[in-house]
């Protein structure tokens, strides 16, 4: 018989008290032994948290509650829950999702059946968010694409809904703290575990559903964010990954076909009529592929304004 995993469950939250009490009610109907699990959450000074709601709302599990007096972003929130985490393996869910009752021993199966491995699970819309081709277009990237059987590219590993033996993570260090504004932590830590050779792999049976979406033109908006102040420092600790960001070109040489196309994918005359007939048509219908050229030039330009600025 196999022995029972215990498991640390690292839930980082802001300013969103309603769906995380939700996301804590969710776990709180968990079929996961109560002895082999902890269930943190980094409060990363939210203005509004009630501390006994959270702990009656997972009951009869126990909360392990942590507090940040200033906001110190998702890398450093997660980091303080792996510094008191005990468990064999962590699971990482975002305070926004809810889970059925199986989900905890789902990621646990995976673990057992691997001596080390990432597991990135099935993350779905909750129902009450409408379908658009925005939806269906997250939802069809990254693991939703991949055979569950096969290992995936390290950039899919997100921690919205991901599992990790806690060895690994403390074999490899925890998420870069230089990385505080939106974007780039899940992609770094992804990139050293990699590196270390530990496999990634999609567990659809791992479901949790998301609560919330952002509308297309915040998510433009985060994804310059990303460019200008996560891709510098990313680039500057692992400059190879500019083939991955899509950046490489801008070491092409200056007349080469390769760098003027990717400068004239980028130019106003092209972004902006495409955002716009996006933005315009998102409920109607929009082609997979504006989605992606939208959501790279915004983080590209975000990147090169930083540049400029040199």
């Amino acid at each position: 018989m196999s022995t029972l995993l215990s498991i640390s469950l690292v839930m980082p939250t802001f300013d969103e008290p309603e769906r995380l009490e939700a996301a804590l009610k969710s776990l709180s109907q968990q079929d996961y032994p109560r002895e082999a699990t902890e269930i943190i959450v980094v409060d990363d000074a939210s203005p509004h948290l009630n501390a006994e709601r959270l702990d009656t709302a997972l009951a009869p599990f126990e909360l392990h509650l942590i507090r940040n007096e200033q906001n110190q972003g998702r890398a450093r929130a997660r980091n303080s829950a792996l510094r008191v985490a005990t468990g064999d393996i962590v699971i990482f869910l975002d305070s926004d999702m809810t889970v059925g009752p199986d989900f905890l021993r789902a990621h646990a199966e995976r673990h057992q059946a691997h001596p080390e491995a990432i597991f990135i699970g099935n993350i779905r819309f909750a129902s009450e968010i409408p379908t658009t081709h925005l939806t269906r277009y997250i939802e069809g990237r990254g693991v939703h694409a991949a055979d569950e059987e096969k290992p995936m590219d390290f950039k899919c590993f997100v921690t919205g809904n991901s599992s990790v033996r806690r060895s690994s993570l403390k074999r490899v260090g925890f998420f870069d703290e230089d990385l505080t504004a939106y974007g780039g932590e899940d992609l770094e830590l992804g990139y050293r575990l990699h590196l270390a050779g530990i496999p990634l792999y999609y567990a659809p049976e791992a479901l949790s559903h998301h609560h919330h979406l952002r509308a297309f033109e915040p998510l433009c908006r985060l994804m310059q964010t990303y460019g200008k102040q996560s891709i510098p420092i990313l680039l500057r600790k692992h400059p190879e990954l500019d083939a991955v960001l899509r950046l490489d070109a801008i070491g092409a040489a200056a007349l080469s076909p390769r760098r003027l196309a990717f400068h004239l994918a980028l130019s106003p005359l092209i972004h902006y009529p495409i955002r716009w007939l996006t933005r315009w048509f998102v409920e109607y219908y929009v082609p997979g592929l504006f989605f992606s050229y939208l959501f790279w030039s915004s983080r590209t330009r975000g990147y090169l304004q930083t540049l400029q600025t040199r």
